[in-house]
C-alpha cells in the first residue's frame, strides 16, 4: 500500500466529516437526506481506508506492529 497518500486521505476524511456537520446543523425539513447517506457512506469507508494505512506491518510475517 502507497503511504504517501496518507495525508491527503487524512485531509478529505477531515473536509467530508465538516461537511456533514454542517449538513447536520440544518434543520431536518431541509437537509438532503440522499446526498448525507452517500457521504456517511464515503466517509466509513475512507475511515477505513485511513486506519488501514497508519498501521504498520512486519515485513516478515506480515502481523501489525502496533
Amino acid at each position: 500500500m502507497i503511504k504517501v497518500y496518507a495525508d491527503i486521505f487524512r485531509e478529505k476524511l477531515h473536509r467530508q466529516k465538516e461537511s456533514i456537520r454542517k449538513e447536520l446543523d440544518r434543520p431536518a425539513s431541509e437537509r438532503r437526506r440522499e446526498w448525507l447517506k452517500k457521504q456517511l457512506c464515503q466517509t466509513r469507508e475512507l475511515k477505513k481506508l485511513v486506519k488501514e494505512m497508519s498501521t504498520e506491518k512486519c515485513p516478515h510475517c506480515g502481523e501489525s506492529l502496533n
